[in-house]
């Protein structure tokens, strides 16, 4: 979890974010900008490219690496529980490459969710190797619509045993047909879900007691300002690294 100078650090970081006038809300990039600037770690422009890699943010130095998620969320109670995507999944179309040949959605939950996580488990495995990452987490921002509360969610990510799942359907509520979603349970708590249309694999998570929580009073900056400051922000960063240039030898 965070140390108590990066848990000031996080509310520093929304603080500033959420004074943009250019920024509704924090989400995808403006948390993982916030991030690096929580641990301070170093961050390229993302015009030079993104990688479609797992892990958001890297501590080279202690190979560690965090998949980051900003979610709005009205309950921020401990032991509320959301879900939130992980993965795009295809695995019916990329079955035979998975070990899972004739694969079909007709085939047993058991087997589409064996392939499911074998699937999520290869990213896993194959981005801590490209990223040189030992140690991993999901780092989930939640916040309330109002932009005042906020829960920072740390937990570990390894990968899955599938042997510990059990898969079916969900069912439609109004035709009691059986549904889109296929939920994947440990001890009868949902762990998963995977939606045959659209592809997407979801994980379920609860707040734990050890989350961060931090309020803030929101304050905005009017665009005339915003801007003023950034410029002259922009300007002396640009004067200092031109100085450092100018004496180097």
């Amino acid at each position: 979890m965070l140390t108590n100078e990066e848990i000031e650090r996080l509310k520093q970081g929304i603080i500033a974010t959420i004074a943009s006038p250019v920024i509704g809300s924090i989400e995808d990039y403006a948390w993982e900008a916030i991030f690096h600037y929580v641990k301070n770690l170093p961050m390229l422009d993302p015009a030079s490219g993104r990688s479609k890699l797992l892990y958001d943010a890297v501590d080279r130095e202690n190979a560690i690496g965090w998949s980051l998620k900003s979610l709005q969320k009205s309950n921020l109670l401990v032991g509320s529980s959301f879900l939130f995507v992980i993965q795009r999944a295809d695995v019916i179309k990329k079955a035979d490459l998975l070990g899972f040949p004739g694969l079909t959605e007709k085939s047993s939950p058991q087997e589409i969710g064996a392939d499911v996580i074998k699937h999520w488990n290869e990213k896993i495995i194959t981005s801590r190797l490209a990223q040189a990452v030992r140690t991993s987490y999901e780092g989930i921002l939640l916040k309330t619509i109002k932009g005042i509360e906020y829960v920072y969610c740390e937990y570990p990510l390894e990968p899955l045993q599938a042997d510990t799942f059990s898969w079916n359907w969900t069912t439609n509520k109004n035709t009691g047909k059986l549904g889109a979603g296929l939920q994947g349970s440990i001890a009868g708590n949902i762990e998963l879900v995977w939606y045959k249309n659209q592809k997407q694999l979801f994980r379920a998570r609860t707040i734990p007691e050890q989350s961060v929580r931090i309020n803030v009073k929101r304050y905005r900056l009017n665009p005339a300002k915003y801007v003023e400051t950034i410029l002259s922000s922009l300007e002396q960063q640009f004067k200092q690294e031109s100085s450092s240039e100018d004496d180097s030898p």
